[in-house]
């Protein structure tokens, strides 16, 4: 692993219903600091009580930050009580258990925890309560098969052909998914297609690519290589789509390819058992979520404008900015703005 992927916080005192929230956000303030880690170790050797709401707040956070990018690890004595109360809680994959640094660092540049980490996500998509979860864990299951990966997303295809993004990913992501839906070219729609190999692979986007309007999103984000691997229909008109993979260029291996097809047929069986009106309420989900984001951004934009005196186009690259600058979502920027107008304003102003 290379220096500067890898983050160390350590977690004392007391992880219980009064402080797991807290906690939590301090946990995702830390992993911003450094952008991104490729791998956070929650040093959790010297906590004193940890209940199941603090086991919650740590799978949170393990999950939020695979969709961010980077993997977490937990450190503690494998045979103690807070490593038995964490894997009652959470399966190994989401946020597995090691005694030190050392020992994370070989089993994350090796081989041999990979049938482990499968099987475990087999178990967890057996036992999620929804096709929305089942499909997060697959989101973070897949940071951990493909080492390289840098970001995840996961796109479908509804039987009328419209594709949408059906769990939250960061911004990142979620630009280079719109941006494939809005030209109608992009790898996603490619290995979607009925007569095409099932996968799409470009591993230098800055060179001569099939897809030059997406190409030049992803390198502005200093993304160079993209790897998007099929989900199968359940039944013929039925929900299909891909996994996406994006790490830097040249960083999606033939063997990355491979290790893909596995979380790739996780989703597919993930849909394949969930009710047809329970995968359509994901669409719908993401309709709503993607119709509210446009409308606290637009509120955003007009305080910037009346404030600032902005035009539209340099508000939004206002928000824009900030949001690259500080790693957090542009909607969750936008809302804060909305509470609060202070925020973003000029030093003068404030």
């Amino acid at each position: 692993m290379e220096a500067g992927q890898a983050l160390v916080v350590r977690v004392t005192g007391t992880l219980d219903t009064g402080t797991a929230a807290a906690t939590l956000i301090r946990l995702l303030g830390a992993a911003a600091a450094l952008l991104p880690p490729h791998l956070v170790f929650l040093d959790l050797r010297d906590i004193e009580v940890l209940t199941a709401a603090g086991v919650r707040a740590l799978g949170e956070f393990a999950v939020t930050g695979a969709q961010s990018g980077f993997r977490s690890v937990a450190l503690l004595d494998p045979g103690g009580s807070h490593a038995r109360v964490l894997r009652s809680g959470l399966p190994s994959a989401t946020l597995p258990v090691y005694a030190g640094v050392s020992e994370a660092l070989t089993a994350h540049t090796g081989e041999h925890r990979l049938g482990e980490q499968l099987a475990d996500l087999t178990r967890v998509l057996l036992d999620a309560p929804s096709v929305t979860r089942a499909l997060q864990h697959v989101v973070a299951a897949a940071t951990v098969v493909v080492p390289h990966a840098r970001l995840v997303s996961i796109t479908l295809r509804d039987p009328g052909g419209h594709f949408f993004t059906p769990v939250e990913t960061p911004d990142i992501a979620a630009d280079l998914d719109r941006v494939q839906y809005r030209t109608g070219s992009g790898p996603c729609l490619d290995a979607d297609r009925p007569d095409g190999p099932a996968y799409a692979l470009d591993q230098d986007l800055a060179t001569s690519s099939a897809w030059p309007q997406f190409a030049a999103v992803a390198t502005a984000h200093g993304l160079g290589a993209v790897l998007s691997t099929a989900l199968l229909p359940a039944r013929p008109g039925g929900f299909g789509g891909a996994l996406d993979i994006y790490a830097h260029r040249s960083g999606i291996t033939d063997t990355d390819r491979l290790r893909a097809l596995l979380p790739a047929t996780h989703a597919s069986l993930a849909l394949a058992h969930a009710r047809s009106v329970e995968v359509a309420e994901l669409e719908r989900t993401h309709l709503r979520r993607a119709i509210a984001s446009r409308d606290v951004i637009g509120q955003a934009k007009g305080i910037l404008m009346a404030r600032q005196g902005l035009d539209s186009e340099a508000a939004f690259a206002l928000l824009r900015r900030t949001s690259q600058d500080l790693n957090v979502k542009l909607a969750d920027i936008a809302a804060t703005l909305v509470r609060n107008h202070t925020v973003l304003a000029p030093a003068e102003e404030e």
